[in-house]
């Protein structure tokens, strides 16, 4: 029962998490807390909290598909014989792909690693929302008392895992790159059936889904304006954590 218990709780920290980032990049609000570069306009602020909200933090059963997707996709970052099986070797590699291979492959595998860390921010939520018995719905006084209980040290590093991922799809030529490659490693997996199971399948393509809308969202923007785009996330996520912390502290 109590596993039960806990699973819903994570669930509606992850839909009150949701609440809380589109309360966060509501464009009226964006324009009176910052003065924004001409580049960031209504529209980019749209597409970033869209992003945020269909990839980094979907709804609850997306979230668990990802979560799953991942698990595979660690033991092939994990196992190097594992990755090799799906090339050959490093020079058929290098020649197929270009001499940008293993940095795409890197690149690509950090970001999906970086998603790893919203998993503990949230399960580390929702251990303190059970601690001080917290019953949803959740306000947004109550999510902000489950924040403020966290050491901020671990809020401020799943702050900086959330600004990797989106660092690393700023370089939209590597992050093609990287999903022609995983679209290669699906291609040799489904021709091998017998030595790799359809859930590795599913694990990669989910995998590959997330570096590709993040792709189509980054690509339709300049080098100068992506670069503008992952600095304002970051700015607006420590900025939300140093008035959450300000508010409590002064009550």
């Amino acid at each position: 029962m109590q596993m039960s218990e806990q699973r819903t709780r994570e669930e509606h920290i992850i839909e009150k998490f949701r609440d809380m980032v589109s309360k966060r990049y509501y464009y009226p609000e964006l324009i009176k807390r910052y003065e924004l570069p001409e580049s960031i306009t209504e529209a980019v602020v749209e597409d970033v909290k869209t992003y945020f909200l269909g990839t980094i933090y979907p709804p609850p059963q997306k979230r668990r598909e990802l979560e799953d997707a991942f698990k595979e996709l660690a033991t092939y970052m994990r196992q190097p014989k594992k990755i090799w099986g799906l090339f050959g070797n490093m020079a058929s590699a290098v020649f197929k792909f270009g001499r940008h291979f293993v940095q795409a492959l890197k690149a690509g595998f950090a970001s999906l690693d970086s998603f790893v860390g919203a998993k503990k921010f949230e399960s580390s939520l929702a251990e303190i929302a059970n601690k001080l018995d917290m019953q949803p719905p959740m306000s947004d006084d109550d999510f902000e008392d489950c924040m403020y209980q966290l050491p901020r040290e671990e809020i401020e590093r799943f702050i900086k895992d959330v600004y990797g991922l989106f660092g690393a799809m700023i370089n939209t030529k590597l992050l093609g790159k990287t999903i022609e490659i995983l679209e290669s490693v699906v291609s040799t997996m489904k021709a091998k059936p017998g030595v790799y199971p359809q859930k590795d399948i599913d694990g990669i393509l989910l995998g590959k889904q997330l570096l590709k809308e993040g792709y189509d969202l980054f690509s339709k923007y300049d080098e100068h304006t992506r670069k503008l785009m992952v600095e304002f996330i970051y700015k607006n996520e420590m900025w939300f954590i140093e008035d959450v912390y300000q508010r409590k502290e002064q009550k």
